[in-house]
Parts: C-alpha cells; sequence; structure tokens
C-alpha cells in the first residue's frame, strides 16, 4: 500500500511520477489507490485520466470469467500456437525428456528447496498446488515424494493440458480452477499443505483466497507461497506506463513489512527473502533496481 501523506497532491507532476513507479513495480493497485486518493485530496483532470487509465489494466479483475480468459489469452499466446517449437516441446513431452529436465531443474531452485523444507518437516499425505502453471513445481513434489498425493489447480486450460502431458507420476493430478475456489475441489479441513508460487500477485482477492486456503487446510495444516520481490527508485522521468501482455498480469506487489505485519503474528511464521537475477536489458533506463527476487512465507493454520 502506498501513504498518500508521504506525498503532495497539489504537485501534480511528482504524484504522477511516483503513480508511474508503482506501475512499473507491477503493483497496480496501489497505484490506482495513489492517484484516487491525490485527486481526492486536490482534483485535477491529470488524476482523473491516469486513474481511467490504470482501470483499463485491471477490467480482467471484474469477474472469473474476465479473470480466466485473460489468463488463458496469454499463456495460448505463449504456449499453445500450433508451429515448429510446438512441434519441439511435444516431442520431448512424449519422450519424457522434457518433464526429466523440468523436474531436474526445479528442485535446484532455492524456492522449492524451502518448500521441500516444509514438506519434510510435515510430512503430508496430501498436498495442494494453488495455480499451477506448467506444473514444475506440483511434478518436482510428486517425483521426489511418491508417497504424498498432489493434486494441482490451475486458471489456464493451456496450462492444464501441458502439465497432464508432462505428468509421468500416478499420485500428481491436475484440473481446471482457481486457487480461491479450492473449497469447491476439497473438504473443509482435508489438506495438509497447500503452497502457490507466484500467483497472489495476480488474483482478484487477496483475502478471499487465503480464507479459502484456511477452509481446506486442517488444524495446524501448513500453508506456503512465494510472492515476487520488487523494489526500484526512479532514475530519470518514467513514461506512461504500457503493460505487455496486453493487460496487467500482475496487479499487485507485496514488501517484507507488510507480509510480517500481515502473517507474523500466525503460528510457525517464517519469511525468507531470496534475491533474484534481473537482466539488465529487463530494465528500462528510467529505473534502479533496489532489491528484486522473491519472498518465501509459510504459516500454519491456528488449531481449533
Amino acid at each position: 500500500m502506498v501513504n498518500i501523506s508521504e506525498h503532495d497532491p497539489a504537485d501534480v507532476e511528482a504524484t504522477i511520477q511516483r503513480v508511474r513507479l508503482e506501475l512499473h513495480r507491477e503493483n497496480v493497485g496501489g497505484a490506482l489507490e495513489l492517484v484516487v486518493a491525490a485527486d481526492r485530496a486536490h482534483p485535477d483532470a491529470r488524476y482523473r485520466a491516469e486513474a481511467v487509465q490504470i482501470q483499463t489494466f485491471l477490467a480482467h479483475l471484474s469477474d472469473r470469467d474476465a479473470y480466466i480468459a485473460a489468463q488463458e489469452g496469454q499463456y495460448h499466446g505463449q504456449r499453445g500456437r500450433f508451429g515448429l517449437k510446438y512441434l519441439e516441446r511435444r516431442f520431448r513431452m512424449l519422450t519424457g525428456r522434457k518433464t526429466r529436465k523440468l523436474v531436474e531443474r526445479r528442485a535446484r531452485h532455492p524456492e522449492f528447496q524451502l518448500l521441500e523444507r516444509e514438506i519434510l518437516s510435515v510430512r503430508p499425505r496430501s498436498v495442494v498446488d494453488g495455480g499451477a502453471g506448467e506444473g514444475g513445481v506440483a511434478l518436482a513434489v510428486a517425483a521426489r515424494h511418491p508417497s504424498i498425493r498432489v493434486d494441482a489447480v490451475e486458471a489456464s486450460i493451456t496450462n492444464v493440458r501441458i502439465a497432464g502431458g508432462l505428468n509421468r507420476y500416478p499420485n500428481a493430478t491436475f484440473r481446471h480452477g482457481l486457487i480461491e475456489e479450492l473449497p469447491q475441489h476439497f473438504a473443509a479441513g482435508s489438506v495438509d499443505l497447500v503452497y502457490s508460487f507466484a500467483v497472489l500477485e495476480h488474483v482478484r482477492d487477496v483475502d478471499q483466497t487465503i480464507e479459502a486456503v484456511l477452509t481446506v487446510l486442517r488444524p495446524g495444516g501448513r500453508f506456503c507461497f512465494v510472492v515476487p520481490m520488487k523494489e526500484f527508485e526512479a532514475n530519470g522521468h518514467i513514461p506512461p506506463y504500457v503493460p505487455r501482455p496486453g493487460y496487467c498480469d500482475h496487479v499487485r506487489v507485496f514488501t517484507e513489512r507488510e507480509l510480517r505485519d500481515r502473517f507474523g503474528r500466525s503460528e510457525g511464521f517464517v519469511l525468507h527473502a531470496l534475491d533474484g537475477p534481473l537482466k539488465a536489458e529487463k530494465t528500462p533506463p528510467f529505473l534502479r533496481v533496489l532489491a528484486h527476487g522473491s519472498f518465501f512465507v509459510a504459516f500454519s493454520k491456528a488449531n481449533a
């Protein structure tokens, strides 16, 4: 959340520059809150124009169908179109080569290693992946822990099909759906551990999502999630923001303080800040990177 008291709404240009910085951090909801608050404190047509533009970036959050259509449109465009790369990927999937490489690569990730530490501590029988993407994490868990049942839910049907094609493990299943709909798929209190990698920055409603996760977890069950860590400062004039896929896939960011304030009092809370590489060519010249990587967070559902 961006604090409007840190800015002078009467300085319209400076405030809009701050709004655009939040947009480039992919804190779209925070940028909208800031510009709306600024317009309320100091009405200006430039604020209203900026707010209208930002609202178009968030149009896919208006309802479930719009959200799923946006997710599917993005991933189908990236991975589902027929062509030479598609055929090459299908060949590697059919031979099992892609699955083996994917599992090996995923198991080396620091985020996965932290998740595996949680798995070894909890010793779950049932694990749910909320927002599985192409299934890399779910497949790695299933491959390395054959006694665990891994059920994965994913918003994009293209990703569900890819994950199903990659799956070589009888203890892993993939289905189409949203993480906030977990109670429609799993009985209350029936799951030992839920994890979600790079999903909470996308969802329509974080509170609803957390509530859904806690509903399906058993008392004492563990929720583990990963969200991006993105901190920038201006390194020159910031131009208008243009989302790459045509809409804002990421709509919010989390800071360490916000995560600790929100979840830090939960039983067994842990937080790890993991530095990650950011290619120089992906950093526009008007931004300076202060921190980049991810946060790994885990906590337990309170015992009844």
